[in-house]
């Protein structure tokens, strides 16, 4: 478990929570003024360890967004179980796979004004005290794809770019430094992200943020200015499964 915390708003990221022999999976969570976002909750074998954790930090009636960034397994397997978990918490998910959540549910759930889609472009929520940016990572991997910039901890939940993925033998928190961490990204980055083109695009969207920590959905969290300014570099030159 880390947490980043700035005043009354914080950002807790969970590891570890996964099974031996699943895709280990990060869960993130951020809270401001007693309110919550909880971001790509994973699928029911973390449920109740997860919900355990967080409630440590906000009760689940008064998290207010229940974030997918798209729809793997991994991330949505278990929306109908958070659904009922978080009984107040709106479903933010990508407009281009709002038809595909009904599959998750019992046909007798009615999702009437508990989801609310993410446009292409992007949007912005409030939670607390601090705005949001949903910011579009569209085909990175998937088609529909979105990440969390958090402008009070200038902190960028990334989802699966710049994901990495470890052997059995190796496992840390933290990438203490890019270049003895950057050969864990890079098979994943050359498998599923499909195109430099789309790096390229999401760039625009970023070149101005302030990043000082970057927490992808999968493997350690890149932290410190000088690392995270060397991933966007390498992420900015990869080539993607399309481009040999």
């Amino acid at each position: 478990m880390i947490i980043f915390e700035r005043g009354e708003h914080k950002a807790v990221v969970f590891r570890g929570y996964t099974p031996p022999g699943h895709v280990q999976a990060n869960q993130f969570l951020i809270v401001d003024s007693g309110q919550g976002l909880l971001a790509d909750p994973g699928g029911r074998v973390v449920f109740n360890k997860l919900i355990a954790e967080m409630s440590k930090f906000v009760p689940p009636p008064r998290v207010k967004y229940l974030f997918f960034s798209h729809q793997d397994p991994d991330i949505l397997g278990a929306a109908a179980v958070w659904y009922t978990g978080l009984e107040n918490a709106k479903i933010l998910l990508p407009d281009v796979w709002l038809r595909f959540l009904p599959h998750s549910f019992h046909h007798s759930i009615d999702l009437e004004g508990r989801v609310l889609g993410i446009p292409e472009e992007g949007l912005n929520v409030k939670l607390g005290e601090c705005e949001l940016q949903l910011i579009p990572a569209h085909f990175l991997h998937s088609p529909g794809n979105f990440q969390i910039y958090d402008p009070c901890l200038k902190l960028l939940y990334s989802g699966d770019l710049f994901a990495s993925l470890f052997p059995s033998n190796v496992d840390y928190d933290v990438a203490e430094s890019f270049e003895s961490h950057v050969r864990y990204m890079e098979f994943f980055h050359r498998r599923y992200i499909p195109s430099q083109r789309a790096v390229q695009r999401w760039l625009q969207k970023v070149k101005d943020l302030e990043i000082e920590a970057v927490v992808p959905q999968h493997g350690a969290i890149i932290k410190g200015e000088e690392n995270v300014k060397k991933s966007i570099n390498w992420v900015s030159g990869i080539k993607g499964y399309l481009d040999d």
